[in-house]
């Protein structure tokens, strides 16, 4: 399945960029053309701190046009001549730790449920549900989680642990990023391969939670500020008396 680092010519237009020939691109896979495998796109992509380096680099070496400069960039599939975007796309040089060790990754998606963030735990199940790798234990993830949120607190059953010694929402992350076996007895044996293609969408997944997470932080305390200067203002023209210090200056 060939992959392609598209720019966003108008609405519901892309065109491919031909970053094979970037000094930064390594071909690894037999596709040909602008054709490249995630892999590829994603070994590209890691040499930058960031979209606008990549950007940068892009214009630097004429792959993309002045006009397009500021437009949206993708991956995306070509079927039946129209490209389809990626889920949650561009991993950069911070997210090389996780494809050179998964464990990583594992390990950061699990700090999410001992720091009692409920609600990534449901978005990321809710995210995962359908793909068949994890199909029986992505809605025990959600189910758990949404019982957390009820609550107030991890739900207990995130303490129960499989053969494996993982709880569900390892369990469930391990499924979606290991090739696996379930021998006769129901047990669980994972292997070395790794799916690619889950990995870097569970990777990409996580920064854009972050990232959104963070912007509405942010949003968050800024009406707060919003409102708490507001009520200052009130109380100073409303009840601030002459020769009185305000309790809010």
């Amino acid at each position: 399945m060939a992959y392609y680092l598209t720019v966003q010519k108008k609405k519901g237009e892309y065109t491919p960029l031909d970053i094979t020939k970037s000094k930064y691109f390594m071909r690894t896979s037999n596709f040909k053309g602008m054709g490249m495998s995630l892999e590829e796109v994603d070994l590209f992509t890691m040499m930058f701190n960031d979209e606008h380096e990549l950007r940068k680099a892009l214009f630097k070496e004429k792959l993309l046009e002045h006009r397009y400069s500021s437009s949206p960039l993708s991956i995306r599939l070509l079927r039946n001549n129209k490209y389809y975007k990626v889920m949650y796309d561009f991993l950069y040089q911070k997210d090389m730790e996780y494809i050179m060790d998964p464990q990583l990754i594992i390990r950061k998606i699990n700090d999410k449920l001992t720091d009692n963030d409920f609600r990534f735990v449901n978005a990321f199940a809710n995210n995962y549900i359908k793909f068949h790798e994890c199909l029986s234990t992505a809605p025990e993830v959600r189910e758990f989680a949404m019982d957390s949120i009820r609550i107030g607190k991890k739900s207990n059953y995130f303490n129960q642990l499989d053969e494996n010694h993982d709880n569900s929402l390892v369990r469930m992350t391990k499924l979606l990023i290991y090739k696996y076996n379930q021998n006769s007895s129901g047990i669980v044996e994972y292997s070395n391969q790794i799916t690619y293609r889950n990995l870097h969408s569970i990777i990409a997944f996580v920064n854009h939670y972050d990232k959104k997470y963070a912007s509405e932080q942010v949003a968050e305390q800024i009406s707060f500020t919003e409102i708490t200067n507001s009520k200052k203002k009130v109380l100073k023209k409303d009840h601030q008396i002459t020769g009185q210090y305000s309790l809010f200056e």
